[in-house]
């Protein structure tokens, strides 16, 4: 717990973009793809050679540098080029999923990512837990400090999320300061551990801004979970933490509140 608020306090600046999570896919497939182009055109070059009636072998022992540069270059001047056109379509298939704020999923990829659990979920008869996060009062915090303070309160809270996820959670900014915390093969009792340690983190916290500001916020959380795939939607479990949210909201605030109706 102080490790982990120690973290939040001392503010770790990082680029939206992580490195721990950008997506090499593309740039990866595309080299090969590249490389496979250009032993195919070196492989069509020996051919011609031998159609005209020439050795290539004769002329590779004979002119071993040239046939080197040639095939050599081929190959690394396609690949280099392919990696980078795959490097560009994993930044924009990035972008296309991601908050521009704050770095975290947005909503797109979150609703695919929990219809794909949907299946896994149903198959291995797991709780798939979701967590709906606002921050409290947060207009306050725009009026007085203005809105570049309010990005920045933005950023730190994603950064605390994202800390606090595991491997296989999935964390998502889904409009101005509402979050998304989706926790597969985790039970309510275990989500609602975890939203609360965020909630408390945060409570705790004063975060210095680039200002010299120094803000305190809370935040509030909704929380609900399920097992029953088959009777139960991504939306339908996101309403049941909306109006868990909408409880705490009620109730005074900075609190972290379990849907009754839970499948």
């Amino acid at each position: 717990m102080f490790t982990f608020l120690a973290k939040f306090m001392a503010w770790e600046h990082s680029s939206s973009l992580s490195t721990s999570l950008v997506n090499h896919k593309n740039r990866n497939k595309r080299a090969v793809q590249f490389f496979l182009v250009a032993m195919g055109l070196d492989l069509l070059f020996v051919l011609v050679e031998l159609a005209a009636g020439l050795s290539p072998v004769t002329d590779i022992c004979r002119h071993p540098w040239l046939y080197s540069y040639i095939f050599l270059g081929t190959i690394t001047g396609f690949s280099f080029f392919g990696a980078m056109i795959g490097s560009r379509e994993d930044q924009l298939e990035n972008l296309a999923l991601r908050d521009s704020l704050t770095g975290l999923f947005n909503s797109r990829y979150l609703w695919a990512r929990m219809d794909e659990q949907w299946a896994t979920g149903k198959r291995e008869k797991s709780t798939s837990s979701l967590v709906l996060f606002d921050l409290d009062f947060f207009k306050k915090v725009n009026d007085r400090h203005g809105h570049p303070v309010g990005d920045e309160v933005l950023k730190r809270v994603g950064q605390t999320l994202q800390h606090a996820a595991r491997r296989g959670d999935t964390v998502a900014r889904i409009g101005g300061e509402e979050f998304v915390f989706f926790l597969p093969n985790t039970s309510a009792h275990d989500t609602a551990i975890i939203a609360d340690r965020i909630r408390e983190t945060i409570s705790l916290a004063t975060m210095a801004t680039h200002g010299r500001h120094h803000v305190k916020i809370t935040i509030s959380a909704g929380v609900a979970s399920t097992k029953e795939y088959s009777v139960t939607t991504p939306h339908a479990l996101y309403s049941l933490a909306d109006q868990a949210l909408y409880r705490a909201k009620e109730q005074g605030r900075n609190k972290v509140i379990t849907c009754s109706k839970a499948h």
